[in-house]
């Protein structure tokens, strides 16, 4: 029998740019790794590769269809998948990208209604993005949510069947993040990783940095990609923004000069940014949102709580709070032994195992004593 193809969609492509393009990168090199075609849908290619895509393209050209042009994309996406339609196919979406056909298998980074009250959302039920992600979960025959949280979110706002809904963490390349043997420095250093906007906590930044100039013992390092909310911290002597770090230099220029990482979001799937500092060997604080609200239930080592004071009104009682979290981090484990924790439960390779468990039966035979893949 001719092995299936898997279509991976999701409209920003793969690449290590985010967290989506990310994951969609690893599903990419695990199904490559199994012996098993891909072909990426993107919106480059809806665009320019499909028959009715460089029409369809221009009515972005219009406000009412450039304002809304992911739900355009996603009922194209759909349209297109039906008139393809074949055996031997496999079709792993991301998000509310296939809203309008039963995709294989859907990715979902969290509930968009969820992000959308969490930033400030007061009108009652769902918006035209939250229920297309809702009617994307009912079509998709199985749904993979990057946290226990998500799936929660789904089943409740959604009403997405539980039965149907299999967790799996985000993962991270620890070749690339692990302990970078830290300088003695006379300063303590906070890092922040992330887009600079009030959703991922900017407000809080904007808070301490001031306290962090009058401190002698504490600095902040911001990486980020490059953003005009830079300026806010300009003229400040113990503030550092760092911008259009990339995976292959953000480990050394940025987790590699950290003491702690700092996430105050208020809103989040399962972000990268907490695995990668664990990796490092270096403890996380932020709010209780994704990763860390996840990561704090188990409990992981190294994953910590910002306190409500610290996300108001920080001042030195917060920056004697981070002393004491440190103290006890490093009385209760090494970086070494941390970063082999994390390789073990969010290593690339420990990943590619649960897809198999995911992923396998829609492609292979398994084995019934032991659920490993086998040829068809």
């Amino acid at each position: 029998m001719k092995p299936k193809k898997a279509w991976l969609i999701s409209f920003n492509g793969k690449s290590y740019a985010g967290g989506v393009e990310r994951v969609v990168y690893y599903l990419d090199e695990y199904l490559h790794s199994r012996g098993i075609e891909t072909k990426l849908i993107d919106e480059e290619y809806l665009i320019h590769h499909t028959l009715f895509g460089r029409l369809f393209n221009q009515l972005f050209r219009y406000r009412h269809f450039k304002k809304r042009k992911m739900i355009y994309l996603a009922r194209y996406t759909s349209a297109l998948l039906w008139l393809t339609r074949k055996q031997g196919r496999v079709v792993i979406s991301q998000g509310e990208s296939v809203p309008f056909f039963p995709a294989d298998v859907a990715f979902l980074h969290g509930s968009y209604h969820c992000m959308e009250v969490a930033y400030g959302r007061t009108a009652p039920g769902l918006s035209r993005m939250a229920a297309l992600q809702q009617r994307a979960c009912k079509m998709a025959k199985l749904v993979v949510a990057v946290a226990a949280q998500v799936k929660e979110d789904l089943v409740n706002y959604y009403h997405t069947a539980a039965d149907k809904i299999v967790v799996l963490n985000n993962c991270v390349d620890t070749t690339k993040f692990h302990p970078f043997g830290k300088k003695d420095t006379t300063r303590r250093t906070l890092l922040f990783v992330g887009r600079m906007e009030g959703p991922k906590g900017m407000d809080v930044l904007l808070k301490l940095a001031p306290v962090i100039e009058q401190s002698a013992e504490w600095q902040l390092l911001i990486a980020c990609n490059h953003s005009p909310n830079s300026a806010a911290f300009k003229g400040l002597a113990h503030t550092t923004v760092k911008e259009g770090l990339l995976i292959d230099n953000i480990g050394p220029e940025a987790y590699g000069l950290a003491d702690m990482l700092i996430l105050p979001s208020r809103f989040e799937g399962f972000e990268l940014v907490v695995i990668e500092a664990l990796a490092a060997g270096i403890p996380v604080i932020g709010n209780p949102v994704g990763a860390i609200q996840e990561l704090s239930k188990r409990p992981f080592p190294g994953v910590y709580l910002l306190r409500e004071k610290d996300r108001e009104t920080p001042d030195t009682g917060t920056l004697a709070y981070f002393d004491d979290i440190l103290g006890t981090f490093r009385s209760t484990i090494d970086p070494e032994t941390l970063h082999r924790k994390v390789a073990a439960e969010f290593g690339i390779e420990r990943y590619f195992e649960q897809l198999d468990t995911i992923l396998g039966p829609l492609f292979f035979r398994t084995n019934e004593k032991n659920g490993a893949p086998s040829e068809r």
